[in-house]
């Protein structure tokens, strides 16, 4: 099987030996042995039987790939790229896979020519129920246009032994990764490439793989993959089960401190991950992923898991979850209009977390006390910090973006050092907005008890024993809260002290040569700003203070909708269906966050600084160029089916101006490659 990892990679994305119900298990057909290899046999009759066999037994990963060639065509079209780039890439891709699968003997680019790209690839993979030890059998099918042009093909770098009619073993002595065979195939492709890591993987799914697969009616979904958890529960369950009740003795073994609070705590916490792993093997049924290709949604992608009961504490929190699903919340719509990611969540029960928070409190205060670090009163205030704020579920809704683009000075290198280093930071910081159904009074006592603990000189002193500073931690102190945030606000603001400061070229323009005074470091100051309403807790956090309180306005209850997402097109999917989370995201934050860097450490005038390389100035200018401006909606939705069995699935689209951004940059790529001409 580790042979068929670069393959794995690329199509494990794909599918189910294939929709509709499966036929009825059954061991699996062929030998077990290994083939002997003998002379090379003639032409047997096109007369094979290639009637359907049954499932093999145990399959436990099946993977399908419905057609590459449309597959790949069609996100082409979507990104706007040549049907020449879908088609070399195709073809670059077969070369590669079968470089990784055949012997090197053979001519892998002419044997990429006979491959079916538009026949279906798949991917088996097995419990090997007549070995002792767990290796499974695996194996990979790919079609190809003709039986005779392949065997054509192969012949001039291997020898082919038949081993059954209208099965041939690939090779001799040659060398290679894996052992492949020729056979002849029921379904769009008269033949296939079968290969696996041994001869009796292919054997024993070879048959199912050419004759059986191959016919089954094509899915809707381009690629569909999925792991199933029930055969591997079957087999080695209780095996695992039985291994799992050492845990509380290895984790006391391995990891108590002689203290007993924290001793009790750890077996506590060890038993009850050991009773969630026993539940969760019963409750897990498979693992799946789905993606959809076409010219009006153009790309979907969905992973989710699907459980047989609610033993666990997973399932029963999913379970619980779904209960709770619908459109995204009243909150969500009054996010900023022009966030460049924004997200919702219908909210979990946090008493689920109560068992799971208290035991972790335990087992924190016990080390503090057995390290002797602070008075008890400091010790629990430390870790009261792992407790929740709320008390019932509660929507939430969370956005990011960046401030406004730097002033023509900086882009043409004549920004100061500090207005540099700010750009910088808006670049990976940015704002960012935190909201929640929920009254400010829990949420403020919780912040204000986090700054007393983190400043508690207690806990303080003994940090240079383990090679901490307290100089040299960020200070955090509250601050009078903007009286533009109303009664129930707060203000925390975060210093970063010691940050080496960027190289300021005029100064050292003026400064004699070998003299060069290094720049001072400076310090970085992060603000976070939280308005109170009546029912409802907004949190803003970045490193420009006045963006923070713009923001906020914008989302104040009666502020217009004309800055909120309820103006913004493109949403609609989020405003009907059943979601327990859901959102959307854009490419801005990656390409905005890039050309800052680029034009902060790179545009540095006459006077010093960096001079960009060719490379980086044609990149700069390709994300500057970008048909859509990085500001594609990626939208994000997540769904439980709960009920006795859950099944939680996230599904993420990539738009039309997704792809077409991102089929830019690769275009560019490759004029900057020289693969291409602009």
């Amino acid at each position: 099987m580790r042979n068929l990892l670069p393959l794995a990679t690329l199509v494990l994305l794909a599918g189910p030996a294939a929709c509709g119900p499966s036929p009825t298990p059954a061991s699996p057909a062929g030998g077990q042995g290994e083939v002997k290899v003998g002379p090379s046999q003639a032409a047997a009759s096109p007369a094979f039987d290639l009637s359907p066999v049954a499932e093999p037994a145990a399959v436990v990963g099946v993977v399908r790939w419905g057609n590459p060639s449309a597959t790949l065509s069609s996100l082409a079209a979507c990104a706007g790229l040549s049907p020449t780039v879908a088609d070399a890439s195709a073809q670059a891709i077969a070369s590669t896979l079968l470089g990784e699968l055949v012997s090197s003997s053979i001519d892998a680019n002419q044997l990429a020519g006979v491959l079916a790209l538009d026949a279906p690839v798949h991917l088996l993979v097995a419990l090997d129920e007549s070995a002792k030890q767990a290796k499974p059998v695996a194996a990979v099918s790919l079609g190809l246009t003709s039986l005779e042009r392949a065997r054509g093909a192969l012949e001039t770098g291997a020898t082919l032994t038949e081993v059954k009619p209208g099965m041939w073993k690939i090779g001799g002595k040659e060398p290679s990764s894996s052992s492949c065979f020729l056979a002849a195939s029921a379904g769009s492709a008269p033949a296939r490439l079968l290969c696996g890591d041994r001869d009796r993987d292919v054997m024993a799914l070879g048959p199912y793989l050419a004759r059986t697969l191959p016919t089954l009616s094509p899915e809707e979904r381009d690629l569909h993959g999925e792991v199933r958890f029930v055969p591997l529960s079957a087999k080695y369950g209780e095996m695992a089960k039985r291994d799992l009740r050492g845990l509380p003795i290895l984790a006391q073994s391995q990891l108590a401190i002689g203290q007993p609070q924290f001793d009790r705590a750890l077996t506590d916490a060890a038993t009850a991950v050991q009773g969630e792993l026993e539940a969760l093997i019963d409750d897990a049924g498979k693992a799946f992923i789905d993606v959809r290709v076409d010219s009006q949604s153009c790309m979907n992608l969905t992973a989710g898991l699907e459980l047989r009961g609610q033993s666990s504490w997973l399932a029963g929190t999913l379970a619980d979850e779904a209960r709770r699903a619908g459109p995204a919340p009243a909150l969500y719509w009054r996010a900023p209009k022009d966030s460049h990611g924004a997200f919702f969540d219908q909210g979990g029960d946090p008493t689920r977390y109560g068992d799971i928070l208290k035991t972790l409190r335990v087992m924190l205060e016990g080390w503090l006390e057995k390290e002797k670090i602070g008075k008890p009163a400091d010790r629990k205030a430390l870790a009261d910090i792992l407790s929740l704020p709320l008390t019932q579920p509660a929507a939430s809704v969370s956005a990011h973006g960046r401030t406004a683009p730097a002033p023509a000075a900086a882009k043409a290198g004549q920004a100061t050092p500090n207005e540099r280093l700010d750009g910088l930071l808006d670049g990976f910081i940015g704002w960012n907005l935190y909201g929640v159904d929920a009254a400010p009074d829990g949420i403020v006592k919780y912040l204000k008890n986090a700054v007393v603990a983190y400043n508690t000189p207690g806990l303080r002193t003994r940090l240079p024993e383990v090679d901490i500073d307290p100089k040299q931690l960020p200070t955090v102190k509250t601050v009078p809260a903007p009286k533009e945030l109303g009664k129930n606000a707060l203000a925390i603001e975060i210093q970063i002290k010691d940050i080496p400061k960027l190289d300021d070229g005029a100064a050292a323009g003026s400064t004699p040569p070998g003299n060069k005074a290094k720049p001072k470091p400076t310090t970085v100051t992060l603000h976070l700003l939280l308005m109170g309403e009546e029912k409802t807790t907004w949190i803003a956090f970045g490193d420009d203070r006045r963006e923070l309180l713009r923001r906020l306005g914008m989302v104040k209850a009666g502020a217009p909708d004309a800055e909120t997402l309820a103006s913004r097109p493109g949403l609609e999917p989020l405003k009907s269906g059943k979601f327990v989370y859901g959102g959307f995201s854009t490419l801005a934050p990656i390409t905005r966050g890039i050309q800052r860097v680029l034009t902060t450490l790179g545009g540095s005038g006459a006077g010093g600084g960096m001079q960009p390389l060719v490379d980086v100035q044609q990149f700069g200018d390709a994300l500057a160029k970008l048909p859509h401006k990085g500001e594609g909606l990626m939208l994000v939705t997540a769904q439980d089916q709960g009920g006795a069995g859950p099944r939680p699935a996230i599904s993420i689209n990539l738009s039309k101006p997704v792809l077409e951004d991102i089929g830019a940059l690769l275009a560019a790529g490759l004029q900057m490659a020289g693969i291409t001409k602009p």
